[in-house]
Order: C-alpha cells, then sequence, then structure tokens
C-alpha cells in the first residue's frame, strides 16, 4: 500500500455525490478553535487511512482525502458504489478486513450504531494498532459504549461529530467535534484537519455528541418555527419561499441576541422575581405573547403544536410564582430531576 493511502468502507444505500470533487482545506479563523492543548504526540505524516462508509458523507470525505492528496482505500456494503471511486483513483478493498489492514487510520461513516458495531467487532484484531476514528451519528451514550468495547479490546478510538453537510466538507464553512483519546487525536489531526476545522472536546468519548446534538436540537427547533410561519402564511397565499425569505430575514436581526441569553442563563438572577425589564421580557410578557401565536395560528385554521410545549412552560413558570422571572428560564424546567 503507498504512503499516504485512505481507507473508506460504507452504506451504499445513500446517493453519493460525485467523487471527483474539489477539496479546499483552507479554513476560516472562526473555525479554528483557540484552546486546543499543544501537540504532544507522534503525528503521522502521509497516513494511510481507512473510512468505512460510502455514503453521501463517506463519499465526500474520500473525495477530499483523495483530492488533497491522500491515497485511499474505500469499502461499502453494496461494492457498485465503490467503483466511482475507485476510477478515481481510490483503491476498492472486497471486505472490511481488507480495508482495516491497510490503513494506519481508519475513518467509519456508517448508518448508525448497531452497523458500526456489526462492521468492528469481527476486525477488532485487525484494528489494534491503527487509530480508529468513528464519524457516525451517534448519541454520547453509545459513543461512550463504543470507546469502552475499543478499550477493552485494545484499540486507539476518537469519536467524532460532524457538523456539516457532504458538500461542506473540505471548504471553510465544515467544523468537525472530536472527543476521547487525545493521543489519537493528535496523531491523527493533520488528516482530520483536511476535512475541515477540527475542534477536540475532551478525553470524555461522548462529548463531541453530546455538542452535535446539543446544536442539531437548536437546528431542528429553528426549522420547526419556519415551517409554523409557512404554513400560517399559506392560508393567505405566500408562498413557502417567500416566507422563508422573510424568516431569514428576521432571525439574523435576532440571533445577535443569543449571546445575551446565554450570559443571562448564567447569572442565577434571571429565574428570581427581581427581572429587569431592561434586559428582556418576563414570563408573564412571553406568556401573553406566545397566547397570541397559539390563538393567531388557530384563527387561520393551523395548528400549534410547535408552539404548545413553549407555552406549557411558561404557564409551570407562572403557576410556581415566577411569573416576573426571565422568561429564559424556560431553560431551568428541562433537566430532569
Amino acid at each position: 500500500m503507498p504512503q499516504g493511502s485512505l481507507t473508506v468502507l460504507g452504506l451504499g444505500d445513500r446517493r453519493a455525490p460525485a467523487p471527483a470533487r474539489l477539496c479546499d482545506d483552507r479554513l476560516e479563523p472562526h473555525h479554528r478553535p483557540t484552546h486546543h492543548q499543544p501537540v504532544r504526540n507522534h503525528v503521522m505524516t502521509n497516513p494511510t487511512a481507512a473510512v468505512l462508509g460510502l455514503g453521501a458523507m463517506g463519499s465526500a470525505i474520500t473525495a477530499c482525502l483523495r483530492d488533497t492528496g491522500h491515497a485511499t482505500v474505500v469499502w461499502n456494503r453494496t461494492a457498485a458504489k465503490t467503483e466511482p471511486h475507485a476510477e478515481a483513483g481510490s483503491r476498492a478493498a472486497a471486505t472490511v478486513a481488507e480495508a482495516v489492514t491497510a490503513a494506519d487510520v481508519v475513518l467509519v461513516v456508517l448508518f448508525d450504531h448497531a452497523s458500526v458495531r456489526e462492521h468492528l467487532e469481527p476486525v477488532a484484531a485487525e484494528l489494534k494498532g491503527r487509530t480508529l476514528v468513528n464519524l457516525t451519528t451517534t448519541t454520547p451514550n453509545q459513543a461512550r459504549a463504543t470507546a469502552a468495547w475499543a478499550a477493552e479490546h485494545g484499540l486507539t478510538y476518537l469519536d467524532g461529530a460532524i457538523m456539516a453537510t457532504p458538500d461542506m466538507i473540505g471548504t471553510p464553512a465544515s467544523r468537525l467535534l472530536y472527543s476521547g483519546d487525545r493521543s489519537a487525536y493528535d496523531t491523527a489531526r493533520a488528516l482530520l484537519e483536511t476535512l475541515g476545522a477540527a475542534d477536540y472536546q475532551g478525553e470524555d468519548a461522548g462529548l463531541a455528541s453530546l455538542k452535535d446534538m446539543a446544536l442539531l436540537t437548536a437546528m431542528y427547533q429553528m426549522f420547526g418555527g419556519l415551517f409554523q410561519a409557512v404554513a400560517m402564511m399559506r392560508t393567505v397565499g405566500a408562498t413557502a419561499a417567500d416566507t422563508a425569505g422573510e424568516v431569514g430575514g428576521w432571525l439574523g436581526a435576532i440571533l445577535p441576541h443569543l449571546g445575551r441569553f446565554g450570559a443571562e442563563l448564567d447569572r442565577a438572577a434571571h429565574n428570581s422575581g427581581d427581572h429587569d425589564p431592561a434586559r428582556g421580557q418576563d414570563v408573564d410578557f412571553a406568556r401573553a405573547a406566545v397566547g397570541a401565536l397559539i390563538t393567531a395560528a388557530r384563527e387561520q385554521g393551523v395548528g400549534a403544536d410547535l408552539l404548545e410545549p413553549l407555552m406549557r412552560h411558561l404557564d409551570e413558570l407562572a403557576a410556581t410564582g415566577r411569573g416576573t422571572a426571565d422568561w429564559i428560564s424556560v431553560a431551568d424546567q428541562l433537566p430532569i430531576a
């Protein structure tokens, strides 16, 4: 196997982009974390790597690594998915074991936690001495379970979360989170940074997944707001495209408030009755506002299912004597006792 090769194993039932995609490995300053410790361990130069998974994301990763000078070896459950990559210069492996044994770094981009264990457990022996990086979307506890399995088998394991869509991989917009074995991160960091800004979260293997899930939660809640707005405006003939443009402009103006909300949530005073009106809305004000939104939706014949959970939390705060607290106290209603 030539130096600089990489192996990609993966899920064949996802649509893959054209593999010969140009990858830009230059990253914007705001994507470069400032808290990394200095690299303490040996850093591989031109490592042979294995990426398990040729869905859209696995294919994008393969293309990016190939376009930045890494030789790649690919595996996929459906072998036909390897053909475009083989034509573009990657080596196709017939089995997971063949791909793993050809690699220094193994990047796993499969469908879910179950598929990761299904494909990795039979090749645990072959994974020894290699850096295993799991980029499959899993929950924090699933990431920790895979890390524990790896530790039991003497494997070097790093969990990752991809904060990017396939077309963003290798561009300044791409960011990937990593957690787990710090030496594994330091060793593979140069290769990982070709995919996007590499942000190490800590030794707890579940931390990258946790931040990924938290940020995705905010994203889906934002999309939910768009869908609610579209449903309401359609009742008067507005197109979804027009409403999306309006929502984008409005949210763009509101986004700077997120920093203030975060700072206030870190203050003990936000959930007390000494709310300062100059700092924002109190619970009673927000209840009236959200109540009006729910009424307006129903008047237009649109469900308010996406708004009602927020209203329930505001009602609970008011019912427990916190109507004059800052409405962002809703965040304190969410932890499970």
